[in-house]
């Protein structure tokens, strides 16, 4: 059984670098209004640079054959609550 990195390599070709004059679009999904904030995330086409959603990828695989994608995934991290406070409790201006 080929392992991920395999089949990384052997679609390596089809993987564009991007320069300082390409856009990427990242932010949005271009059919819907996922973002990566959203609970599947965004996967970007490293040879077209868009974004799409979770449910999108398998029609834009189908319509261009580019496997290699980005998963973008934000997840908001929890604070506990007895970490102590890093907030300033004093303030003093022009002492020494």
């Amino acid at each position: 059984m080929a392992t991920p990195m395999d089949l990384l390599r052997s679609n390596l070709s089809r993987v564009r670098i991007p320069e300082p004059t390409n856009r990427i679009y990242k932010q949005e999904c271009c059919v819907s209004f996922d973002t990566p904030k959203s609970e599947g995330g965004l996967f970007v086409d490293m040879n077209s640079f868009l974004a799409f959603g979770k449910e999108y990828v398998g029609w834009n695989f189908e319509k261009t054959g580019n496997p290699v994608y980005l998963h973008i995934k934000q997840t908001k991290k929890l604070v506990s609550e007895d970490r102590p406070l890093k907030k300033p409790t004093l303030l003093a201006i022009g002492t020494l």
